[in-house]
């Protein structure tokens, strides 16, 4: 029988050499056999089905994400992890026709209550945002956690609860589209096939072992397509692409106002043309990098203050 070293291994399964040498230690590959000079595995031997998910959950997490918990842990107001819940929630539901404004939502995720503007405050909008504002937390504490259809369905459901739509029965939290979907937009999947295909490409993407922004992007588009809930999906899709980033150390974007008519197109057009969507969000990634930039030197700066410095 002909044998292959651990690196030659490494090699052609695309993994680490540690990845190789713990299957091995682990009896993890049939007939592999340690000698003097280290594991030897049969050549022939097929690279085993849950490598590529240990080497993604094992993976160390980036210095944004360890942040981003660090701060969330804290509480620590005026930090990334902030400036992350209140844009996003802010960018998203705007994308999603939410009237709340910027100073609105900061004013309801740092104190707890909003001030009334020129015009009435739907309750949608107020129930939306603070549903928004939990599901930033909820994917900053799982940040390495797989994704799988029960996943996107929690995020579904924590994101619709209790809203208007819930209550008018317009929409079902974490709940499929079903035979009676009103959805009549000619792109989207048939209900009978959305559950078999959110499965395939979320498992397919699982099994990726390079993850980078077009895929993550790949992703998204394919997602959008099947369109598995009766709304909500555009805002549970951006939720993703966040994590994923925050996952696979890309550095993170989010879609804002001004960009929805690119982003838009840019969705339609992926498959002919991937320049329009991928330009957009490198403006985005742009401007999340010049905020990281800035809460830095903020961070200095504090650090450099006296004792008794007031304000």
């Amino acid at each position: 029988m002909k044998y292959m070293t651990v690196k030659q291994a490494a090699e052609a399964w695309a993994i680490s050499g540690a990845m190789v040498r713990r299957y091995c230690k682990d009896d993890k590959i049939p007939n592999a056999v340690l000698t003097e000079e280290g594991w030897k595995i049969p050549q022939k031997t097929k690279k085993p089905n849950n490598m590529i998910a240990d080497e993604k959950a094992n993976m160390e997490l980036s210095p944004l994400a360890k942040k981003l918990i660090q701060q969330k842990k804290k509480k620590n107001f005026h930090g990334l992890y902030d400036y992350v819940v209140i844009d996003l929630t802010y960018s998203s539901n705007r994308l999603a026709s939410n009237r709340l404004t910027r100073s609105q939502v900061k004013n309801i995720y740092t104190k707890g209550k909003v001030k009334e503007m020129f015009e009435p405050i739907k309750v949608s909008d107020l129930i939306e945002t603070l549903n928004h504002i939990r599901c930033v937390s909820f994917i900053v504490d799982n940040i390495k956690t797989p994704l799988t259809p029960k996943f996107v369905r929690q995020l579904h459901s924590m994101l619709t609860a209790g809203t208007v739509d819930a209550e008018m029965n317009r929409v079902e939290p974490g709940e499929y589209r079903s035979t009676k979907s009103v959805r009549k937009e000619s792109f989207i999947l048939l209900t009978s096939s959305i559950a078999a295909s959110l499965k395939a490409l979320l498992d397919d993407y699982e099994h990726m072992v390079e993850v980078d922004k077009e895929t993550i992007l790949d992703l998204h588009v394919a997602f959008e397509r099947i369109f598995p809930f009766e709304d909500y999906n555009g805002r549970v899709g951006r939720l993703i692409m966040f994590k994923e980033c925050l996952r696979h150390y890309v550095t993170p974007f989010v879609i804002d106002d001004k960009r929805r008519g690119r982003y838009l197109e840019g969705l339609r057009q992926w498959h002919q043309n991937k320049f329009v969507l991928m330009e957009v969000t490198q403006e985005c990634q742009d401007r999340f990098a010049s905020e990281i930039y800035n809460q830095h030197l903020a961070e200095i700066g504090t650090s450099f203050q006296p004792v008794d410095y007031k304000g």
